[in-house]
């Protein structure tokens, strides 16, 4: 359908290539899950599992409309700005809650 749709561009106004282009890239990006009550609670059990006792886990998270994958320790799990802190190799990072797809074990 694309191929389609380009081999028309000459004839096309720039406005309509312009949103086609937008319509592909759009349709590129994954949309954000939405966990259930379920989900959001084994998320925080495994992070505090992580923070009290050490334990290397997997986070995997929602960002600009891609899926990111990191492995470390949480350090912290702020409430107020809700959000969790993870210790990577490289330094560590903060992942807002809401991004949250998964988080687990190594």
């Amino acid at each position: 359908m694309i191929k389609d749709n380009i081999k028309w561009t000459s004839l096309m106004l720039p406005e309509h290539i312009r949103l086609l282009r937008q319509l592909i890239e759009e349709n590129r990006l994954g949309k954000k899950p939405i966990l259930d009550g379920q989900q959001m609670q084994q998320l925080g059990l495994a992070a505090f599992d992580s923070l009290n006792l050490t334990i290397p886990v997997r986070t995997i998270y929602w960002k600009d409309g891609l899926f990111d994958t990191k492995i470390g320790i949480v350090a912290d799990v702020d409430m107020l700005n809700r959000e969790i802190i993870v210790d990577l190799l490289s330094g560590s990072i903060s992942i807002p809650i809401d991004h949250l797809v998964a988080i687990e074990r190594v």
